[in-house]
């Protein structure tokens, strides 16, 4: 049996937690799984990372190629230490001098990293794996971290800004293992897991990919070979597609025809280019230009038409029409409730949320018909959103069987417990008496209740920033910083996560 001294290391608690997931548009006909870790395992490792916080940022400043150094931050938890328009600057500057780039990721990174390899890299394998008693931090942050996802050691949650930590520390261990085969300092950039590395020979160039295999194996990480290339430098450091589209300026004295002719190369580009979001890049770029009232039927016409071929540009439509202070239209009301209709049956949730986000941020109320699809949508962002809207009539009030099946005490900690908790402390739904938060056996969602937190917030306006944190950056739009939970929806109070 173990002494007092071993117990007080080795922590237990007699449940378990499943992250609520929720489904993201990744590229074309591609999905990324986001995750909301329960808050009772993600509170107790946000504990042990800020004890912890200065010795795991110095092995995060361990590596000199990295842009994505965390860095505290007002908005959130953590943030970049550069934004991603940085990186190409720091790639030409880095590039000067040699002949071959590298370029690289590693392969579906944080579904793919195993839990155990947090501690490798925080104390090295030989003493993570001696340690039985869980005295060593890392240990402990491993232990949290799977308790956050039902024990699972086969990858970390996509979104918490934990996992982006613990990410960044095995990456920073990779570019350690990289420098350590060269004489002279390597020259690069990696941004998450994407790497630009610049080579003066083509042996160095392939030396270094092979260095790179064999630290990644060290971790169960593998090197992803479909876009892994070396190339003659200079390389171009953006699209073709974008560079055309960035080129073209709205004329102020005929906006109408330069916002058709915008949208009809867009179109041509987005049929060229279909595994990247080209008419989200043009959306964004509308909300840099003034758009004169007399132009804004046209504008809306285009976007609209555009949202049926990329419909995960919704966010920024929703800020287009803000930032114009647009009227409601019968247009974009008919476009929300088609496009609801559409995707429910396929359960691409997250675009299904943004179109009832928009419709409860501009007022528009939506058909029963809208209603009964999206009651069918397995997933907690939406039944939030659309509780909300029913709640203040933008959306009529239908039966939600679905949903109530997870309004019970068992639900609140699986992978349904944002719904469970926050449907009933709204006062959205509640089956009879059952006030089944007060009688929470471990506690936590009493003291959620007794701190007044929510999750969900109807006043919160988003601010901008993709979807795209986490494994596999693309470059289809410019992110002025990496994107976590609360960019992919409107959440208030997160604890962290």
């Amino acid at each position: 049996m173990a002494d007092a001294q071993t117990r007080k290391y080795r922590p237990a608690l007699p449940v378990r937690s499943r992250c609520v997931q929720h489904s993201i548009p990744k590229r074309k006909h591609l999905r990324r799984t986001m995750s909301i870790p329960n808050p009772l395992h993600q509170c107790i490792l946000i504990c042990e990372v800020v004890d912890h916080w200065d010795t795991l940022l110095e092995l995060c400043k361990e590596s000199i190629i990295s842009l994505t150094l965390p860095k505290p931050s007002k908005k959130r938890a953590l943030e970049f230490e550069h934004d991603r328009k940085r990186e190409t600057l720091e790639r030409a500057k880095r590039s000067v001098g040699s002949r071959y780039v590298l370029k690289t990721d590693l392969a579906r990174f944080y579904p793919s990293i195993y839990t155990h390899s947090i501690p490798w890299a925080i104390h090295g394998k030989a003493a993570a794996r001696a340690d039985k008693d869980y005295k060593l931090f890392g240990n402990r942050i491993d232990l949290w971290l799977r308790e956050t996802q039902d024990k699972q050691t086969g990858g970390i949650p996509v979104g918490p800004d934990t996992s982006f930590l613990m990410a960044e520390i095995i990456a920073s261990r990779l570019d350690k293992e990289l420098q350590s085969a060269f004489d002279d300092p390597i020259y690069g950039t990696r941004y998450v897991d994407d790497y630009n590395l610049y080579f003066a020979s083509l042996s160095d160039a392939e030396k270094g990919l092979s260095v790179l295999h064999r630290a990644a194996r060290e971790y169960e990480l593998e090197i992803n070979d479909l876009k892994t290339q070396i190339l003659e430098v200079p390389e171009p450091l953006e699209p073709h597609w974008k560079t055309q589209l960035r080129s073209m300026d709205l004329q102020f004295d005929d906006h109408a025809t330069s916002i058709k002719a915008l949208f009809d190369r867009a179109y041509e580009l987005a049929k060229e280019y279909t595994q990247d979001s080209v008419l989200t890049y043009v959306a964004k770029k509308l909300l840099s230009a003034t758009i004169a009232t007399k132009d804004w039927e046209v504008c809306e016409s285009l976007l609209l038409r555009s949202l049926f071929g990329e419909p995960s540009m919704i966010q920024w439509l929703l800020q287009v029409y803000q930032k114009c202070e647009a009227p409601k239209s019968k247009a974009l009301a008919q476009a929300v409730n088609t496009l609801c209709q559409y995707l429910a049956p396929l359960q691409q949730s997250n675009e299904i949320a943004w179109s009832l986000w928009t419709a409860r941020a501009l007022e528009i109320k939506l058909s029963k018909e809208t209603a009964l699809a999206v009651s069918n949508v397995n997933d907690d962002v939406v039944a939030l959103v659309s509780l909300d809207m029913m709640a203040n009539g933008f959306l009529p009030q239908v039966t939600t069987p679905l949903w109530d099946a997870y309004l019970n005490a068992e639900a609140l900690y699986s992978d349904h417990w944002l719904l469970a908790y926050e449907a009933y402390e709204q006062g959205w739904r509640r089956l009879g008496n059952n006030d089944y938060i007060a009688t929470d056996p471990h506690g936590c969602f009493q003291i959620l209740r007794k701190s007044g937190v929510r999750f969900y917030d109807p006043e919160t306006r988003w601010e901008g920033g993709a979807p795209s944190y986490g494994e596999e950056q693309t470059d289809e739009t410019e992110d002025d910083d990496q994107s976590t939970l609360d960019d992919v929806f409107p959440f208030g109070e997160d604890l962290g996560i």
